[in-house]
């Protein structure tokens, strides 16, 4: 005679399931430790009133200056940032408004060094539309001064959006946004001068991007968060527009482009995954002058500057 199995049993398969589920979520925890503890003096933002910070671009101005932002609720102010996190001062850009400043980009304007700053934020899908800035970048003296601003709309109503670069070859404005799955790419011309009055109506490049949305391992060890998990917080193009990099909540993504090939073609294959340590809210990111590094933060006081080496 069989005995009854016992109501709170568990099978072996589930057993097994449930310890290959834990052992997992172990690992990619320790990698993502490894990842910071691989920098263990990494330096920290030292100006607190940057406790927001939502974007961040490399000086086309000066390769050793950063440029970073907050997020919303703060006026239209930009940051100067040392690669070792130093408080470099603050500057407001006198007319521009700041309703969610979400990204920032470096470029070069009619061959002078720029700044793309990106007023696209938008969680309630509800804007008419979102504007940018293009101010120039002085480096580590002086003021900025406005050059123009660009208002627009998506083709297919409003989405928000935290990751915009310049393309420096084409000559364009990529947006990439952030609250779906897969994710839409779109772009924008670079204006040459000041854009007319009225929108300009953004171009679908792809509809499909190929980042990883969030497993079940995320889910498991941070059910509050993990479903953000692989949403795009920053994107940035390389000097020489051979590749782009797309900062999530969880890891970078690099896409790489081979001459003479789109973005939208390049944003259809997989990207490589460049594995991010774990801070509270990574929503800023900017590749180096030299292409061969990552420099990522997060919101919050204080928060940690990393800096991660890209492969060749």
């Amino acid at each position: 005679m069989l005995a009854a199995p016992r109501p709170n049993a568990v099978s072996p398969a589930a057993m097994k399931s449930r310890f290959v589920l834990s052992l997992t979520v172990f690992a990619c925890a320790l990698l993502s430790a490894c990842a910071l503890f691989a920098q263990p003096n990494a330096p920290h933002i030292s100006n607190s009133a940057l406790d927001e910070l939502s974007g961040l671009a490399v000086s086309h101005a000066d390769p050793t200056l950063l440029w970073g932002h907050n997020d919303s609720g703060d006026g239209p102010n930009l940051f100067r940032i040392g690669l070792a996190g130093e408080d470099l001062g603050m500057i407001t850009v006198d007319g521009a408004n700041a309703i969610d400043w979400e990204d920032i980009a470096a470029f070069d304007w009619h061959g002078q060094p720029a700044l793309l700053i990106a007023d696209t934020g938008d969680n309630s899908a509800k804007r008419d539309h979102l504007t940018l800035y293009a101010v120039t970048d002085p480096g580590v003296n002086g003021p900025v001064k406005l050059l123009w601003k660009l208002d627009f709309r998506y083709p297919d109503g409003p989405r928000d959006c935290e990751a915009v670069a310049v393309d420096p070859i084409e000559h364009s404005i990529l947006l990439l946004s952030k609250r779906e799955f897969p994710q839409h790419l779109y772009r924008l011309p670079l204006p040459d001068t000041q854009p007319a009055p009225g929108l300009a109506i953004a171009e679908s490049l792809n509809n499909a991007v190929k980042i990883q949305r969030p497993t079940l391992v995320d889910l498991v060890e941070n059910p509050g968060f993990g479903q953000y998990s692989g949403m795009p917080t920053a994107m940035d193009i390389a000097r020489d527009g051979s590749f782009a990099v797309v900062v999530t909540y969880k890891n970078a993504y690099r896409f790489r482009r081979a001459p003479g090939e789109s973005w939208g073609a390049a944003f259809a294959a997989a990207p490589e995954t460049i594995v991010q340590p774990r801070l509270r809210q990574t929503e800023a990111g900017a590749i180096s002058a030299d292409g061969r590094h990552l420099f990522i933060s997060s919101e919050g006081h204080s928060a940690p500057l990393v800096r991660l080496p890209l492969a060749p």
